[in-house]
């Protein structure tokens, strides 16, 4: 297991198609590319830890991801581009 880079420093990670369509399917929201990695990569990291402490996977076992749930768009609200969308931890606490 490698460790990731202290915070701060820059992640260089390799192209390929899969990412580079996800990639750009994410920029059509507005956010930067930094914002679309840290968000999906909050994203697993919270399905790793739920995960991890209800006991269902072994710690430091990849969980199998089946599905996302999203909440239904509100247009009377606006909507929200640009940005990564706030991450809410277990506990409600936003980030």
């Amino acid at each position: 297991m490698s460790t990731p880079p202290k915070p701060g420093k820059a992640l260089s990670v390799k192209v390929d198609p899969q990412l580079y369509d996800d990639l750009a399917t994410m920029l059509q929201t507005g956010m930067t590319l930094s914002d679309a990695v840290r968000t999906a990569v909050s994203i697993v990291a919270g399905g790793c830890r739920n995960a991890w402490e209800s006991g269902r996977i072994p710690e430091g076992v990849m969980p199998e991801v089946t599905h996302l749930m999203v909440k239904p768009y509100d247009g009377s609200r606006g909507g929200r581009t640009g940005g990564a969308p706030p991450v809410i931890r277990d506990g409600g606490e936003r980030r």
